[in-house]
């Protein structure tokens, strides 16, 4: 396993994530960030999306489906390929000016996260931007 400290922290934006706006604002923040469909095709199952995801560790997926992780099928892949993941939890209603905002405020925090824990992790971004581990 490499050295946390030698690891780029890149988020992977899922795929209700992946408008232009929000791309954009997050790399405007200097926020490095990669849609989805970079790396693979539109409409992939989430358990592929893990699988795929698990060939690029300096990727960590961030994604407003709150309960994605809680599928059995889905932690079942999060363990077996090690993947780390943030869940916006407070995206109802959001704009994605407000969306990119938010993660802004979380961005420090989130960062502190990666460092501190080992993956596999899922952790929720708050509304106000703090960063918990998910049970």
């Amino acid at each position: 396993m490499r050295d946390r400290t030698d690891r780029r922290l890149i988020l992977l934006l899922d795929e209700n994530l992946s408008g232009h706006k929000i791309i954009d604002g997050l790399a405007a923040l200097n926020i490095p960030v990669k849609p989805q469909t970079e790396i693979m095709e539109s409409g992939v199952p989430d358990e592929k999306v893990l699988t795929i995801l698990s060939q690029h560790p300096d990727y960590y997926l961030l994604t407003k489906d709150s309960d994605f992780h809680k599928k059995p099928v889905v932690k079942q892949a999060l363990i077996e390929h090690g993947i780390g993941a943030f869940v916006i939890t407070a995206h109802k209603g959001k704009t994605a000016s407000e969306l990119v905002s938010l993660v802004g405020k979380a961005w420090n925090r989130i960062q502190r996260f990666t460092a501190k824990h080992d993956r596999p992790f899922v952790a929720k971004i708050l509304a106000d931007g703090r960063v918990e581990k998910a049970s």
